[in-house]
């Protein structure tokens, strides 16, 4: 019986833990995260400490070029919110499409992907 309960145990942590740490892994989640907190825009709007909760949802596809799209859930100090991502692959390396802070309160989003200039 013991070595039931042990087992059910380990399958709902793997369950529960598994699906967050697959899209955490993954190079255009850390990008995205990284960008989103050099945006000056996305602290003065969320205010510091900002941390990424445990679930977001997405999907990664390989192949040529590989793709994502996330949606990752933050929250600050003084809101929340959440990051919407697109990024592809691009020589191996990502690149990020897309990167809105999506705010609930006020109804708002915000473009966090520094311009280019020509």
């Amino acid at each position: 019986m013991r070595k039931l309960l042990w087992g059910v145990a380990v399958v709902l942590t793997l369950m529960l833990t598994v699906p967050h740490f697959m899209p955490t892994g993954s190079g255009a989640y850390k990008l995205a995260v990284t960008t989103a907190h050099q945006s000056p825009r996305f602290k003065e709007m969320l205010g510091e400490p900002i941390t990424e909760a445990w679930f977001s949802a997405g999907k990664e596809e390989f192949g040529n070029p590989a793709t994502a799209e996330m949606l990752i859930p933050v929250q600050g100090r003084m809101r929340r919110g959440n990051l919407r991502v697109r990024a592809v692959k691009d020589g191996g390396r990502w690149r990020l499409t897309e990167l809105k802070l999506e705010l609930a309160q006020p109804d708002e989003q915000i473009d966090l992907l520094p311009t280019t200039s020509i």
